[in-house]
């Protein structure tokens, strides 16, 4: 037995109407319902210490007061560093005023021929004080290397987390 429910021939302009709305419907945009705000994690400053990686933005945002984490290890770096080897490309200031402290340490700059090597360099927590330098040796440096100097206030940064978002 066969039941007809309806037959019924379907003209050309209304097949392409239809073909049309199909379309529109797939490439129109969903509503917007509030968009679900990102979550973003912070970009981690991540510090090696093994004198083979360039740790030159990572030694610097430290020093300049940033938290850190250990790449090896990932535990945080906190306000001291001891007995690590750093090989850098670019120069290394110590702010006065972060409380970072580093002990018997290297510092090798490969391409310029440097080393500084200590002893101690500690930047104290007073932000209008010198950081002090006690048993640093400097081989093959530039005159006027390791003595403190002043630099101007740094501006506020403007840290936009959504600059950490991952993109896909």
């Amino acid at each position: 037995m066969q039941v007809i429910i309806a037959r019924k021939r379907i003209t050309a302009p209304f097949r392409r109407g239809v073909l049309v709305l199909a379309i529109l419907a797939a490439v129109a945009p969903l509503p917007a319902h509030g968009a679900e705000p990102q979550h973003c994690v912070r970009a981690e400053i991540v510090l090696w210490g093994d004198g083979r990686h360039d740790d030159s933005a990572a030694l610097n945002a430290w020093l300049r007061g940033a938290d850190a984490i250990w790449a090896d290890s990932g535990e945080p770096v906190g306000a001291s560093i001891a007995g690590r080897s750093f090989r850098l490309s670019a120069a290394v200031y110590v702010t006065g005023g972060t409380g970072r402290r580093l002990e018997n340490f290297r510092m090798l700059w490969p391409e310029r021929g440097e080393t500084v090597t200590g002893g101690t360099i500690l930047a104290g927590t007073d932000p209008d004080g010198a950081p002090i330098l006690s048993g640093v040796t400097i081989e093959g440096g530039d005159p006027g290397e390791g003595v403190p100097f002043e630099t101007p206030d740094p501006g506020p940064t403007d840290h936009d987390d959504r600059a950490n978002c991952g993109i896909s």
